[in-house]
């Protein structure tokens, strides 16, 4: 009984050896502080050095070099309530700091034709995670970034079009502890991803016509493809390993579809709205392990629990206040927050999609060279667990984050 017992927990630790994979955010989008204040409606937009992110096409715009970097600080709280076992109820909270995005772009000009190749560098999936609960201490690290280098070119006053080859790159490595009054063991693992996919943009501004609107409308495309997650594990009872191996994972990221507009009010006024549809609602988890001594054990889950493609509306608007000194923009933001978690039954069945909703507010100062940009955004959820017919369990997620761009014009 006992050998049985160890050959399961084995197994299952080989299929859990990159735990928060299904837990990510999988909202795959782009960055920077301005956009950002703007609730990430930046699609139809895109006129700064973080186009090469929201929508490549953008990249036609940009007049001068640019360089840009952006930092964030995210503070996270996760609460469960159980009101039939108040014992395993609990609350997690933590707070870093993380590198977001860096981006340069050198306009070629040839005639009409404006050509801008670009670089960039971007996490993409933040593992972060760290919390002590009921005498389990986890700690995850690292995460998928991406090298993308991208082009964007201005074929006409009114038609850009870009696209970019987004290289997915990046380390993790995650520990958990159980303890108690004697420790009970830990699970190990770390490993890397690896992957490539590519994206396409279109922008239209009809300020380019003859009879100019102060108009733009965007498209975007990023093509689907296999995440590979590799790496090593060990478990252990005690303070000895009592198995390692590897694994090979690969996770089915969809293709992915936006489109935008934003348009002038005036001359400081700008508005903008984005949809965006990322396709998993049938993407799949195929998870594959060999421990030390050959033993092989594979499965595949669901990326979404409620089998619901992840679609995001995004709104938001910037008014400039025109100073001596320079610009000050101020801005505001909404978007909602699909995920890939559902709802369950009493009967232990996907209850819905687990939906939530963000806002933002930013600001700034444009001067001559230089484009310093901060903003605040929030977003929050809750996942309902039927537990009897009248009781109801909750999970609540509350996220903040401070993010600070600089774009430098060179």
């Amino acid at each position: 009984m006992q050998v049985r017992m160890i050959l399961i927990v084995v197994a299952l630790s080989i299929l859990v050896a990159l735990p928060a994979v299904a837990q990510e955010d999988w909202n795959v989008t782009g960055a920077g502080a301005r956009a950002e204040g703007l609730g990430g409606a930046f699609i139809g937009l895109a006129d700064d050095a973080t186009a090469i992110s929201w929508n490549p096409a953008g990249l036609g715009q940009l007049e001068r070099s640019e360089f840009s970097v952006v930092g964030r600080w995210i503070g996270e709280q996760f609460t469960y309530e159980n009101p039939t076992r108040p014992a395993v109820n609990y609350s997690i909270n933590q707070s870093h700091f993380t590198y977001n995005f860096a981006s340069i772009a050198f306009p070629l000009h040839a005639g009409k034709i404006n050509i801008v190749p670009a670089v960039a560098f971007q996490k993409q999936l933040d593992s972060f995670q760290k919390y002590d609960v009921n005498d389990e201490e986890y700690e995850s690290n690292g995460g998928a970034n991406t090298l993308t280098p991208g082009i964007g070119i201005k074929l006409h006053p009114m038609i850009y079009v870009g696209g970019t080859a987004n290289i997915w790159l990046g380390n993790f490595d995650n520990k958990t502890t159980t303890k108690g009054t004697t420790p009970f063991g830990f699970d190990e693992n770390n490993g890397s991803y690896k992957g490539l996919n590519f994206t396409a943009g279109l922008l239209i501004d009809f300020e380019g016509m003859k009879t100019p609107v102060p108009i733009k409308v965007g498209a975007t495309v990023r093509t689907p493809f296999d995440l590979k997650v590799e790496g090593d594990y060990k478990w252990s009872t005690g303070t000895r390993v009592d198995e390692q191996g590897s694994f090979e994972n690969s996770v089915q990221v969809p293709l992915m579809f936006g489109v935008g507009a934003s348009g002038r009010i005036g001359e400081n006024l700008t508005i903008a709205f984005d949809f965006e549809s990322r396709l998993y609602g049938d993407r799949k988890l195929y998870r594959k392990g060999r421990t030390q001594a050959g033993l092989e054990r594979q499965d595949t889950i669901k990326l979404s629990a409620s089998e619901q493609d992840l679609n995001q509306i995004r709104v938001g608007a910037e008014y400039l206040i025109v100073t001596r000194a320079g610009v000050i923009p101020v801005r505001a933001g909404f978007h909602t927050v699909p995920t890939l978690r559902a709802n369950w039954d009493v009967n232990d069945k996907p209850d819905g999609q687990v939906a939530g909703t963000g806002f933002s507010v930013g600001t700034g100062f444009i001067g001559g060279a230089i484009a310093i940009d901060v903003t605040y955004s929030q977003t929050r959820w809750e996942q309902k667990f039927a537990v009897t017919a009248t009781n109801t369990a909750t999970s609540e997620y509350l996220s903040q984050m401070v993010s600070v761009s600089a774009i430098i014009y060179f």
